[in-house]
């Protein structure tokens, strides 16, 4: 593997080491203050630069991401907190909201809040702040490279209701600032239920700035309301923070890459005097169809959310009377995959442009 500018065996990295986790390592740890008190976390490092927080009881998702200690995710006011804290109603999701790299929306609901069938469905869903069973860490040579995988399933189950798994892989290499989030949901119920997933992924300071570009392949982009069509001219470019600036969301039709996938990013060119830093996403376009983008300007909420999904976020009730709610029969399962790729340079940015 290649690290701190060099190629080295398997071998050599042993001799030179009394452990790997002198280089990257995954570690459980539980907080104990404030309102993450009792929150299970994995700190995942790698030998590039790359450290991320991964919230166990919360979804399995991804609270921060850094590289050298430069942070890539934007974080809110709320920042980590146990998932007792969670009120389902209305939008009140957002007091649990903690920002970070990958907040998952769903899975039988997502979107704004409504009533369907009856049924009172709060903003976002339930599997953000539900804790993952069996969870399994692992790291292993591959060749001369070295793996780290975390894995957990996150039930979201009800009696005489939907019954849906999710099972998360988050893998992290210890050469590279890639990591890859594979996930499987399966209906582990006798009855069709609904799949309604949104990976809510919000980019803030120092990616997002002035200057800063929102790139992706060919795309239709659609502003979702009159306040969304004010910006529809700028929603791929970044402001300074605005006293009260109210909520941008636009639409993404992404033309996907010869092998089915959708790329992209957010770049800001001018990082530390023009030497560049980005974030790139790449996800298959078969299964996470659509790309919502959540723009945020304000003050203490300066974030752009590129989100991508199997459905809108009109809330379910609408999603169900356009026809296009999507449903797993019992016993069938989908397969989701997101690639992030920190642009750690000019060079890489310029290379993730060329195959746009």
């Amino acid at each position: 593997m290649k690290l701190y500018g060099k190629n080295y065996s398997k071998e050599e990295i042993l001799k030179k080491t009394g452990a790997i986790e002198q280089i990257g390592d995954l570690k459980l740890y539980e907080m104990i203050d404030g309102l993450g008190r009792g929150l299970r976390v994995v700190n995942a490092k790698n030998g590039c630069g790359i450290n991320m927080n991964v919230l166990v009881d919360r979804g399995m998702d991804i609270s921060e991401l850094s590289y050298n200690s430069i942070p890539i995710n934007w974080k809110s006011t709320v920042r980590e907190a146990s998932p007792i804290y969670y009120e389902s109603k209305g939008f009140e999701w957002l007091r649990t909201f903690n920002g970070g790299l990958l907040v998952t929306c769903g899975l039988t609901y997502a979107g704004v809040p409504c009533i369907d069938n009856g049924e009172e469905l709060g903003l976002h869903g339930r599997i953000a702040n539900l804790p993952a069973e069996n969870i399994f860490l692992d790291k292993h040579w591959d060749g001369d490279n070295f793996i780290m995988t975390i894995q957990g399933t996150v039930r979201e189950v009800k009696v005489f209701g939907d019954k849906l798994a999710l099972r998360r892989k988050i893998i992290l290499f210890m050469d590279s600032p890639k990591i890859a989030v594979e996930d499987v949901v399966e209906n582990i119920g006798h009855l069709p239920s609904p799949l309604m997933i949104v990976y809510h992924i919000n980019i803030g300071f120092p990616i997002l700035d002035v200057g800063s570009m929102l790139l992706e392949s060919n795309a239709k982009v659609v502003p979702r309301d009159e306040e969304a069509s004010k910006g529809y001219k700028n929603f791929d470019k970044f402001s300074e923070p605005v006293p009260d600036y109210k909520e941008q969301v636009f639409f993404h039709d992404i033309k996907p890459d010869k092998d089915g996938n959708s790329n992209v990013g957010i770049v800001n060119e001018k990082f530390n005097n023009g030497s560049g830093l980005g974030i790139w996403l790449k996800f298959n376009k078969n299964n996470l169809p659509n790309l919502i983008q959540w723009k945020n300007m304000g003050c203490g909420e300066y974030v752009c959310g590129i989100e991508p999904s199997n459905c809108l976020t009109f809330g379910r009730k609408e999603i169900r009377e356009r026809n296009e709610l999507v449903y797993l029969n019992p016993g069938e399962k989908k397969d989701f995959r997101i690639e992030f790729n920190v642009l750690r340079s000019k060079d890489e940015i310029n290379t993730f442009k060329n195959i746009l």
